[in-house]
């Protein structure tokens, strides 16, 4: 469908909690604002009619509302009034069903609801009053775009989006009740940037009891870049233009595509519920405290056009493991002095390999460690990227073939066809090679097969790949995530460790600073029961609490809408 610019906009104010009257003036109040600034889609945050913290459930059944009821109609009066498209987080009452929803709404200009959504993923104030969705992930044809819904916390659920995306979605209507700052300023931009599509995200700022709500509504570019945003503490309007042909050019910063370089097949396992994965039978076994925890390290080391770099990149390795490091994870193609070898480079690196696997077995032999390798392997004519899993006696636990090929090397590297995790004396391990880090379905199949840590030996391209992809990786998961990144790479450097639950701070560079020096060591300390427990905050598990059931485009291969 073609489809001119267009300007939306994402209202942030605060809904009084059972003063419908009062919610209703919000509602026209800043639509005619909204207006006023050109916008042609307007959205509000979750639970305006009503307001969110309830005393009970019987509460919140009391003050819920029929989607015939006043507030709707409200929203439809408007979008007829000023030929707009409004979309409203709504307390609903399905008297039908006997039950109370979180639902989002979106109205068209005639003042029909074309989507009518449920939240999916519910946070703990949620399970208190709320049921489950039931409306799955619905997308809608409009002349501005292609539209689907999401509340909140069904950001920190990849699945929910990617879902929406391979629907043919280009823009994500998100509302919110944003409590945590890394939800609205990483979360949002991270599921853009992963499905390169639009987010319009709005948020309430307040104090609505005993909770406190910041702000962070915005507008966010199919790019991940935040081109229109309200300051916290505030309320008020800010619009942005659209522009939905952005959103069907999936291509990333490269020569890659974010949807033709999935792996369908390997992702089965998003599928299945959590009782019919492999994940199931860890999370059952029991730790020992004292002998479940291990210092892991990203080596940020590798062979260079530098004389001497592969005994320095040697040298490093030996003397982290010297200092008592258990796991430790070196960046991709590490033999290789280019970020991106060419087939002539790979094969001449791959004769190397079996020296390289050679010391470094040593090493893990000598002190008693784990390391994941990344070498590059001859295949008749062509080349394989495989890590090798190092144990420690010096012999190899495992081998990962690279599942999802750098787009440049796709002619002559052979994709491998699953995405297995191995024991470790210190902890389950999956590995991502380069280019299967930029698809969330690659580290959730991992976890769902029950990795503890997964190493991303990597060659970034982009400051985005290490801000928004990294820690959303590890805590939508609740894994640690070993990033080792080159220094020769467009984004050079930066590797670290992500814990499970992230970083108190949001932004990386302040949480996290990235050291560009070749050679830098980043430990941490790994606690396996962090990762043997998959939930975020109270009754809110990341794995158990998904609607699998929503998930087939994810899972078919069918060609995307």
């Amino acid at each position: 469908m073609a489809t001119q610019p267009f300007r939306a906009a994402v209202v942030q104010t605060l809904a009084t909690l059972g003063d419908l009257d009062i919610n209703i003036g919000l509602l026209r109040q800043y639509t005619k604002e909204a207006v006023r600034q050109g916008a042609r889609l307007i959205v509000f945050p979750e639970c305006m009619n009503t307001g969110y913290l309830f005393d009970s459930a019987d509460h919140c059944a009391e003050l819920a509302e029929p989607v015939n009821g006043r507030f709707v109609q409200a929203m439809a009066d408007l979008c007829r009034e000023h030929n707009v498209f409004i979309a409203s987080g709504f307390t609903e009452k399905d008297e039908s069903k006997g039950k109370i929803f979180n639902t989002g709404l979106l109205l068209d200009p005639k003042g029909d609801i074309i989507v009518h959504y449920h939240k999916q993923f519910l946070a703990t104030h949620d399970q208190n009053w709320f049921e489950l969705g039931e409306n799955g992930c619905p997308v809608v044809d409009t002349e501005l775009g292609r539209i689907g819904l999401l509340i909140c916390f069904d950001g920190r659920i990849p699945e929910i989006t990617r879902s929406l995306a391979m629907q043919g979605a280009e823009i994500i209507v998100d509302m919110a009740n944003f409590f945590a700052m890394d939800q609205a300023d990483m979360w949002v931009p991270a599921r853009a940037y992963e499905n390169g599509l639009w987010f319009v995200a709005a948020t309430k700022a307040g104090v609505e009891r005993s909770i406190y709500y910041p702000g962070g509504s915005m507008i966010v570019a199919p790019t991940g870049d935040v081109i229109a945003k309200i300051p916290y503490d505030t309320h008020g309007v800010a619009t942005a233009e659209i522009d939905v042909s952005r959103a069907r050019n999936k291509g990333w910063h490269h020569e890659g595509n974010r949807f033709a370089d999935r792996q369908p097949a390997l992702y089965g396992l998003i599928g299945k519920p959590v009782t019919d994965t492999p994940l199931a039978a860890i999370l059952d076994q029991p730790l020992i405290p004292e002998q479940s925890v291990a210092k892991a390290a990203a080596v940020q080391a590798h062979v260079t056009k530098e004389t001497g770099s592969l005994e320095a990149a040697y040298d490093m390795i030996d003397h982290t493991a010297k200092l008592g490091v258990k796991v430790i994870v070196v960046p991709q193609f590490f033999g290789s002095a280019t970020w991106l070898p060419t087939l002539a480079e790979a094969h001449a690196e791959a004769k190397c390999t079996a020296s390289h696997l050679a010391k470094v077995a040593s090493i893990a032999q000598k002190y008693g460690c784990v390391i994941v390798l990344p070498v590059l392997e001859e295949k008749g004519d062509k080349i394989a990227s495989v890590a090798v899993i190092i144990g420690t006696d010096g012999k190899e636990i495992g081998r990962y073939q690279q599942t999802h090929i750098e787009p440049e090397m796709k002619s002559w590297c052979i994709a491998g066809d699953t995405l297995p995790v191995f024991d470790t004396p210190f902890g389950r391990i999956g590995v991502l090679l380069g280019y299967d880090g930029m698809f969330p379905e690659s580290s959730r199949v991992l976890a769902l097969q029950g990795a503890d840590m997964i190493a991303w030996c990597s060659a970034w391209r982009n400051p985005l790949d290490r801000k928004l992809l990294t820690v959303p990786k590890a805590e939508d998961n609740r894994i640690f995530l070993i990033a080792a990144n080159r220094t020769d790479s467009p984004y050079p450097g930066g590797s670290f460790i992500v814990p499970p639950n992230g970083f108190p701070q949001w932004d990386l560079d302040v949480a996290a600073p990235p050291t560009k020096r070749h050679g830098a060591v980043m430990p941490a300390f790994m606690n396996l029961a962090m990762s043997r427990q998959k939930f975020m905050i109270p009754k809110v598990n990341m794995l158990r609490n998904r609607i699998v059931a929503s998930y087939d485009p994810i899972t078919t291969e069918e060609p995307v809408v």
